[in-house]
């Protein structure tokens, strides 16, 4: 990929997408095609689902160029893009059991010289961690995901999911208050307090 390439701000790629830029919409799918490859494989039930909802949702991205307002960040309004091929895909599969993926970022283990000790139990945490988050209510799971795993700011993770920060703010705190029951609820054990 060229210097230039790279300069091009993502409201000129989806400008050039609406004219049919092929080359462009590729450069926007490398630049946020992992952080949302990675969102929806967290949001879909399971890896198949995830990738055909990454697919439509890339699809759709690609078809309503034309339509892109610029009322949002590009980054935004994918990530709104995907999270809606992801919550039609869940309605499709309604009543079947759901399989979400680890989060990869809880499954780091300590480093070696750590004990064998630290290591099993940085395990069980990473798969509680897992568990208990594919338990959460759509929209708990949904801005964990997009605050906590892919990082979006307050204000951007909002946007994307159509609601004020406030909201936002007060949904994300419930989430993550419910999230650390469940994790001790399955480990049977308070979390230890992480020290830097």
């Amino acid at each position: 990929m060229t210097q230039a390439a790279l300069e091009v701000d993502d409201a000129t790629l989806v400008r050039r997408c609406a004219a049919s830029d092929r080359s462009a919409f590729d450069l926007l799918v490398a630049r946020h095609g992992g952080a949302l490859h990675r969102f929806a494989l967290r949001r879909c039930a399971g890896p198949r689902d995830a990738e055909d909802a990454l697919q439509d949702g890339l699809l759709a991205a690609w078809r309503g160029a034309a339509g892109f307002r610029g009322d949002a960040a590009v980054r935004t309004w994918l990530f709104q893009v995907v999270l809606h091929a992801c919550r039609r895909r869940t309605r499709r599969r309604a009543g079947e059991p759901a399989h979400h993926a680890a989060v990869e970022e809880a499954e780091a283990l300590p480093a070696e010289q750590a004990g064998a000790d630290a290591q099993v139990g940085a395990r069980q945490e990473a798969r509680a961690l897992a568990q208990a988050l594919s338990g959460l209510a759509e929209e708990a799971r949904e801005i964990l995901l997009l605050r906590d795993v892919e990082g979006l700011p307050g204000a951007e993770a909002a946007e994307v999911l159509g609601i004020g920060l406030p909201a936002m703010k007060s949904r994300l705190h419930r989430a993550r208050l419910e999230l650390k029951e469940r994790v001790e609820a399955i480990l049977g054990r308070p979390l230890e307090e992480q020290r830097p």
